[in-house]
């Protein structure tokens, strides 16, 4: 997950999502939103963007995160040149369960622009997982991107590590130092992480309820 942190305010809190396919208007604004991101903390040059994007951004109209999503049944994975088996079946083996190809989403192109755009992108991803009744993401990912998942209370199967050396030389120079945080593929249960997202709202939710019933007890003693 690449990130570019600054001082958050009110404004960077995301307000709309937007999904955008190669042929919807604005995507040219989204991948170059995430080709940014990348050049910035990686000084990688990515050209390569997946099918459909999905893209969160604030009041001011500007995008704040983006990630993008390819079914696995659409044909071979990006993120299958790090694997000698197709994903499905690794996946299988590590989960000790049953996995259909038409069951997985391929995540990629994660780009965060904002303090805790990770967190919300994690969130919105899930949410339209579980709504579309996918099974499983597979994605690679870095440190960074791990630990948010993580933090999320989100149980990630480490399926392999993103071998650089799967990559042609032109391709590796391209993405500049992306590989020198070791990256990993790994997939997550997208029934498991709505449970746990869940659960993380039902706390906060309750802890705003409290928040606002000490404020208008303390108006009521002042």
């Amino acid at each position: 997950m690449t990130s570019k942190y600054g001082k958050r305010s009110e404004i960077d809190v995301p307000t709309w999502i937007q999904f955008y396919d190669q042929s919807t208007s604005g995507r040219s604004l989204v991948e170059t939103f995430v080709s940014q991101v990348f050049l910035t903390a990686h000084r990688a040059r990515i050209e390569h963007f997946l099918p459909t994007l999905m893209a969160l951004g604030n009041a001011a109209g500007r995008v704040s995160a983006a990630l993008g999503l390819r079914p696995a049944a659409s044909g071979r994975l990006f993120l299958e040149r790090y694997l000698d088996e197709p994903v499905e079946k690794v996946l299988a083996a590590s989960a000790a369960s049953r996995i259909a190809r038409d069951d997985l989403v391929e995540v990629g192109n994660f780009a965060v622009g904002v303090a805790g755009g990770g967190r919300w992108l994690i969130t919105a991803l899930t949410a339209y997982l579980q709504a579309t009744e996918r099974s499983w993401a597979v994605f690679t990912c870095g440190p960074v991107l791990q630990n948010a998942f993580h933090r999320l209370g989100i149980d990630l199967i480490d399926l392999g590590s993103a071998d650089p050396g799967r990559l042609t030389p032109e391709e590796l120079r391209q993405w500049g130092s992306y590989y020198e945080s070791g990256p990993r593929v790994k997939a997550a249960n997208v029934s498991q992480s709505h449970a746990a997202l869940s659960l993380q709202l039902e706390k906060e939710c309750a802890l705003s309820l409290l928040w606002l019933g000490a404020f208008q007890a303390g108006r009521l003693a002042a």
